[in-house]
């Protein structure tokens, strides 16, 4: 039954209700046993509604009349169920209105539950018997109320209804690895602008709002451990600069994200002088800026293309609400943090004026370090002789110390040499050298007054040592012998149904390995197949019971789901749990293995290169399906070239819907498959300075030109260039054309200086037309483009912003793109009029040849050829002086002169000669 319950009205109308029912029952001849009868009271009572107690009386009813007893069981199981799946089991809504709170905004709470809500992240009301609420309450103030408490409504539905299927769980969307932090930290760091997190079992973490949340919510919070990394790192900056006064200006002026950040004259600084005054005013009256004169009173986030001009309309007109400063006036001053550079602004009468000076931090020389390096401790400080520095165990004893004779490095360098000679090479988090000599100091105070106890006649401890250690006959005034505490362990259950562990077979133990046989067992049992079999484990804490008995089902399946600890923060980073967990995967090796997030994010590297990522994608994409794989890679192809090409020109599409395919397969690569995709998501091209083109081949006619598909433009440029040659010397000697010939499809990357992805385009040649090589068509085409009629008209048809379009690629493809590309190969350039004219004198040649050939007679021969040859070398030599061109950049002005002709940009009157962009 309910506890401590408050009987009123409500109550009072519910137990008559419910006793009605029960007496209408009677009446019909049907006797419901006491026990039934207490719990059916205990269910209207704290349920509250009529229509389910109605109906809870009417199918009991029925099946005591059938004297179904396993009907009776189900029914009063599920009334339980329901009781359970309130906030608190002990009270219901009906108490609630007795106590005096009648709104419908929050489910009843007593303190018991009130305090394990609130210690979970919950916000927790202190309900008043008049119907208020006030704000939400903290640990002491929950402690010191003797009513009633809430939770909100919304809230208890959130926790109630969570999705616990974490078997569907998409495996691309992973949060970052959480670190626990204490209040007095959460605060700290609050305040300097970090993202801190509730602790709840939720599977998304809640974000702290306001710092009302931290001052009265639990003990412990949590964040992301790189933030908290970051953070550790700016504190460390921090004691290098001492005009940085505070962790949130650190934030602001020493890290990487996008801030701003506004200062404003201290009240009783010499800025008073210069406040709200001018640049003009300040320069003329000889005064200057410092950085001592300001406070930072504001720090916000650096919003997409955010503007000092928008920041400064926004705390004029729409101020924060935590803004505690004036309106952004002249002589305030504002800080921007790109991600990549900081700046000042000064805030002038009309404008804005950069204020390099106002950032301009003296950097000092540390002459003190402390690390903590996994429980033990790590001084060194600078002295005449060098450096002085000191191990201590995580007790803050000494363990060794001396001097190191080597002023000539820094001292970083110097701690960096000694603790890789000790063999600390753990991770090691900086801190904060004053605070440890505090506990050194505090440690040898206690050791000496051991000493001097144990050195006195008195000994006060003996009969302590008599009472409390485990074997009394040890007396020598140091308690040593105590009972050993109990550490924390676990058991492994297994179970045939995972919801409702007493409807089938259940089973635990300390040893891993029998649990995974009986999990076995029940998993290939038909008849309770349909129940939901799994596995997992139980942690056990003797020294906490709030912690002790949490239980977790880990197998489900035929997969070990050890990402369920993700979402479980507290219990995720215990060793102790991670070690259970790897235990079951050892038991249970053929199974399918989802390991925690923090493992599956060391798959990869976190900041992984194109040939890393490439490397990656086609590993998988072989062990994913290695029969289509090897139907579409040749042995000995290299496909890590056509991948690299893609990700570094941002072509990542298919690679991302690749991936999501492989996650929702559900197989052994869907893990490395999600992690994966995030990498790929945050991949940013590594392009080096000299890169050079690369032709990938997308088809070609000749195989042996397609071997291998990618390569450098220079190598494949000469090698279509020299087939083309031999190819075009073959000719049939009846029709003059080529014996062999071939197409060729390819895309071309490239990068100039500064680009940040490959730029590419794609394009055809034909082969063994005499044309050259692929840079040599390529101008070809685009000249033709530039200078024919019948492409120009073509072009002007679609429209005049099309034609001025297409107009300009031509041009920057014939003036910057193909000339850039040109200077990585070796190219003799023929202009189309040059190529037309030797086409014409070829065929010029051909008919003469014909024609003397024609009028020769036998008994002339070889008369007839002398003058033949004659004639054709006369006809070449005309051809070849009429073919003698300016150079190319001479023949590029003709044709840019050509096409500003077509576009009417010839007459400086209408922009030829005002920087109108022609390349």
């Amino acid at each position: 039954m309910a506890r401590n319950m408050i009987t009123g009205k409500e109550t009072q109308k519910m137990q008559e209700f419910t006793q009605e029912q029960i007496d209408r029952a009677e009446h019909m001849g049907i006797a419901l046993p006491v026990d039934v009868k207490e719990q059916i009271f205990e269910y209207a009572n704290l349920i509250g509604e009529e229509e389910k107690v109605r109906t809870l009386v009417k199918n009991l009813t029925d099946a005591i009349n059938q004297a179904d007893e396993d009907k009776v069981e189900e029914l009063l199981d599920d009334a339980k169920m329901d009781i359970q799946d309130l906030p608190d089991p002990t009270i219901g809504k009906l108490e609630l209105r007795d106590y005096g709170y009648t709104a419908e905004d929050m489910v009843p709470l007593r303190k018991e539950a009130a305090l394990d809500y609130h210690r979970m992240g919950s916000k927790i009301y202190c309900l008043g018997s008049d119907g208020g609420k006030g704000e939400y309450a903290s640990k002491e103030m929950i402690q010191a109320h003797e009513g009633l408490f809430g939770m909100e409504l919304q809230m208890w539905e959130r926790i109630r209804d969570q999705d616990l299927d974490y078997a569907d769980e998409d495996f691309g969307a992973f949060q970052e690895p959480m670190s626990v932090i204490d209040q007095e930290e959460a605060l700290k760091l609050y305040d300097a602008g970090a993202d801190i997190y509730l602790i709840t079992n939720f599977s998304s973490p809640i974000y702290v709002t306001e710092r009302k949340e931290i001052e009265r919510g639990p003990e412990h919070y949590q964040m992301s451990m790189a933030e908290r990394e970051r953070f550790r790192n700016l504190e460390w900056e921090m004691q290098k600069y001492p005009q940085i006064q505070s962790l949130k200006e650190a934030n602001l002026l020493l890290g990487t994200r996008r801030t701003f950040g506004i200062y404003q004259i201290k009240d009783d600084s010499p800025g008073e002088n210069y406040v709200f005054m001018n640049m003009s005013f300040i320069e003329s009256h000889g005064m200057q800026i410092k950085k001592e004169d300001y406070e930072l009173v504001y720090v916000g986030e650096l919003l997409g293309n955010t503007s000092l001009d928008d920041i400064f309309e926004r705390f004029n007109i729409d101020r924060p609400k935590d803004f505690r400063g004036h309106s952004l006036s002249v002589s305030d001053i504002v800080v921007l943090n790109d991600g990549e550079k900081v700046t000042a602004h000064f805030v002038d009468s009309i404008s804005f004026e950069q204020l390099d000076s106002f950032l301009n931090l003296e950097e000092q020389v540390l002459s003190e370090l402390a690390y903590e390096v996994g429980e033990r401790y790590f001084a060194i400080q600078r002295t005449e002789e060098g450096y002085d520095y000191s191990f201590y165990d995580e007790d803050f004893r000494l363990m060794d110390g001396g001097v190191y004779e080597n002023d000539e490095i820094s001292i970083e360098e110097a701690a960096e040499e000694l603790l890789e000679d000790e063999g600390w090479t753990g991770e090691r988090i900086r801190g904060d050298y004053d605070q440890l000599m505090e506990k050194v100091k505090e440690m040898d105070e206690v050791v000496m007054a051991e000493i001097q106890k144990s050195q006195g006649e008195y000994k006060p401890l003996a009969k302590v040592e008599e009472l409390e250690e485990e074997n009394y006959n040890m007396i020598d005034n140091v308690l040593n012998n105590m009972p050993l505490k109990k550490e924390p362990y676990l058991e492994y259950f297994a179970t045939e149904c995972d919801e409702f562990h007493d409807m089938g077979a259940y089973e635990k133990s300390t040893d891993v390995n029998q649990i995974a046989a009986v999990y076995e067992k029940y998993k290939e049992n038909p008849e309770t197949a349909y129940l939901g079999c799994s596995m997992g484990i139980i942690y056990r804490d003797p020294e906490d019971s709030y912690y002790d008995d949490a239980e977790f089902a880990i197998v489900k399946g035929n997969t070990v789901l050890g990402n369920l600890m993700d979402d479980v923060r507290f219990y995720g980073e215990l060793a102790l749990v991670r070690e259970g967990i790897e235990k079951i995967h050892e038991a249970l090796p053929d199974y399918k293995y989802v390991p925690m997030r923090d493992v599956r994010e060391a798959m990869y590297p976190e900041k992984m290169t194109t040939e890393q990522l490439a490397e990656a994608l086609d590993e998988i994409a072989e062990a994913f399906d290695p029969y289509d794989y090897r139907d579409h890679v040749e042995p000995g192809q290299d496909t890590l070239q056509e991948v690299m090409l893609d990700l570094q020109s941002g072509n990542v599409g298919s690679y991302i819907s690749f991936l999501k395919d492989v996650i929702e397969e559900d197989c052994e690569q869907s893990v490395w498959a999600g992690v994966l995709l995030e990498r790929l998501k945050s991949y940013e091209p590594d392009i080096s300075k000299e890169t050079e083109p690369m032709v990938y081949v997308n088809y070609c006619e000749k195989r042996e030109l397609m071997e291998p598909r990618c390569q450098k433009l220079s190598d494949l440029d000469s090698r279509t260039a020299q087939k083309d040659k031999e190819w075009y010397a073959d000719r049939n000697p009846r029709t003059d054309e080529p014996m062999v010939t071939a197409q060729m499809f390819f895309t071309i990357y490239y990068a100039e200086k500064g680009d940040k992805m490959l730029q590419y385009f794609k394009g055809k040649i034909d082969i063994g037309t005499g044309n050259g090589g692929i840079l040599s068509q390529l101008k070809l085409q685009n000249e033709l483009k530039l200078t024919d009629e019948s492409w120009i008209g073509y072009l002007k048809n679609k429209g005049n912003e099309e034609f001025q379009k297409c107009m300009e690629d031509l041009t920057d493809m014939q003036n910057h793109v193909l000339p850039y590309l040109q200077s990585f190969c070796s190219l003799e350039e023929k202009s189309v009029q040059e190529k037309q004219e030797r086409q014409v004198a070829e065929k010029q040649d051909s008919r003469v040849e014909a024609s003397r050939a024609a009028n020769v007679t036998k008994g002339d021969n070889d008369k007839a050829v002398k003058k033949v040859v004659s004639s054709m070398q006369t006809e070449k030599n005309k051809a070849t002086t009429k073919a003698k061109k300016p150079s190319i950049h001479e023949r590029l002005e003709i044709n840019k002169r050509k096409i500003q002709e077509k576009q009417g940009k010839d007459d400086p009157e209408r922009g030829a000669d005002r920087d109108v962009r022609t390349v």
